[in-house]
């Protein structure tokens, strides 16, 4: 299972995990609300820390292409965090067979994907280990080193300013060759955070080409995250779901 999750997913997810640095930007403003860039980034970053419930919501543009022919399709990633607790449910207008949706409730998982409903009891991190990789919030607001805040500034975008970040395919791959995404990151990564006039979040772009198994694909996505109680619940049909084992957790 983990398997099918991960290959579906190393296209259409891989702009949430990626780490950044700094591009040397000259325009723009020093501060913002009274922050510089790496104040405001970190302050949002103990907020999504501190918070016990939160959502994050993930739209992303993917463009595929090989030998010759290629695709577009729009996804959208929902992941719902309360405590131990957690939601996570895709959707694509390419192919509704491929969308999956998992529960982790009271020490369970389930699963349903590919018309497959499957529960097991399994541990908080072997969950995460197993179906979410790593938390979901330190994938949308990474852990940027200080000295990846040289130069950039503040740039103004309508009423919202924004701060970017990018990284070359080749220094990506040199530092990040472990996270497991399944492909080769081609060219420069652009990462934006977005911020109101008072300092408080907006939301996250992102933009990466990649290669998987010589499918060339590019993947813009635009996340919001939203603290606040959420809800979660085992799926209605619990029972329906069938009980497996997972070798090795």
């Amino acid at each position: 299972m983990k398997k099918i999750i991960s290959l579906f997913l190393a296209a259409i997810m891989v702009a949430s995990t990626l780490c950044l640095t700094s591009c040397g930007e000259d325009d723009g403003v020093a501060t913002l609300a009274g922050k510089t860039p790496e104040e405001l980034y970190t302050l949002s970053q103990e907020k999504l820390a501190d918070a016990a419930s939160y959502t994050i919501n993930s739209t992303q543009v993917i463009k595929m292409s090989a030998q010759g022919q290629s695709m577009t399709f729009n996804q959208e990633v929902v992941t719902e965090i309360n405590g131990d607790e957690t939601h996570l449910k895709t959707s694509n207008d390419l192919d509704s067979s491929m969308n999956m949706e998992v529960w982790y409730v009271d020490g369970v998982v389930y699963s349903s994907m590919l018309g497959i409903k499957a529960k097991a009891t399994v541990d908080k991190e072997a969950f995460m280990q197993e179906y979410m990789d790593k938390d979901p919030s330190e994938s949308t607001l990474l852990d940027i080193p200080e000295s990846w805040y040289k130069n950039v500034k503040f740039e103004a975008s309508g009423d919202d300013w924004f701060v970017k970040f990018t990284i070359s395919g080749d220094k990506y791959t040199e530092y990040f060759a472990d996270t497991g995404l399944g492909g080769t990151v081609k060219g420069d990564v652009t990462h934006k955070v977005f911020f109101d006039d008072e300092g408080n979040l907006e939301k996250i772009t992102t933009f990466v080409t990649l290669d998987i198994e010589g499918i060339t694909t590019t993947v813009e996505s635009t996340s919001t995250v939203t603290i606040g109680d959420v809800t979660i619940t085992a799926p209605a049909d619990a029972d329906s779901y069938q009980a497996v084992d997972i070798p090795g957790v």
